[in-house]
C-alpha cells in the first residue's frame, strides 16, 4: 500500500471514532429507562402537591419553582428514572435553565413552571377513573 492509501484509511478511522464519541455524548443509542408505575395514592399525592405549587406561583414564583423542581425530581425518583444530569428529561434541563439563567426572571420562572408541568403530566399519566378513585378511598378507609 502506498502512503496515500494509508492516510485515507487513517482519516476514515479517525472520522468514525469521532462520530461514535459524538453520538455517545449526545445519548444516541441509550435505552429509555423502564419506569415503575405510581400507586394511585402516590399519583393523587403528587397531583395535589402540584396543584398547590401552581396556586402559590402568583404570590411566590421563586418558591413555587423550587418546590416544583423538588416534586418533579421526587416523581422521577419514585418512578425509577435515572437522575444524573445527562439522564434527566430535556424539559427538566430547560426548566432549570429558564429558572436560574434567564435575564427576565419572571418570564424565566413562568417558562420553568410550564416545563415542569409537562414532565408532571407525562410522569403522572392519565386522570384516575371513578373506579380508581373509589379503590383509593376504600384503601384509605381500611388503613384508618
Amino acid at each position: 500500500m502506498d502512503s496515500g492509501t494509508l492516510v485515507t484509511i487513517a482519516l476514515i478511522v479517525v472520522a468514525v471514532v469521532a462520530l461514535l464519541l459524538i453520538l455517545r455524548a449526545a445519548g444516541v443509542g441509550r435505552s429509555r429507562p423502564k419506569l415503575r408505575p405510581l400507586s394511585p395514592s402516590a399519583r393523587m399525592r403528587y397531583m395535589n402537591q402540584w396543584d398547590q405549587i401552581e396556586t402559590r406561583f402568583i404570590d411566590a414564583p421563586e418558591e413555587a419553582v423550587r418546590q416544583g423542581e423538588t416534586v418533579v425530581m421526587s416523581v422521577l425518583h419514585e418512578r425509577g428514572h435515572p437522575l444524573g444530569d445527562r439522564d434527566l428529561p430535556p424539559e427538566v434541563k430547560r426548566a432549570h435553565k429558564h429558572a436560574y439563567e434567564s435575564r427576565d426572571r419572571t418570564e424565566g420562572m413562568r417558562k420553568a413552571m410550564l416545563h415542569y408541568r409537562s414532565v408532571m403530566e407525562r410522569m403522572l399519566g392519565h386522570e384516575p377513573t371513578e373506579l380508581e378513585r373509589e379503590e383509593e378511598q376504600r384503601r384509605r378507609r381500611e388503613m384508618a
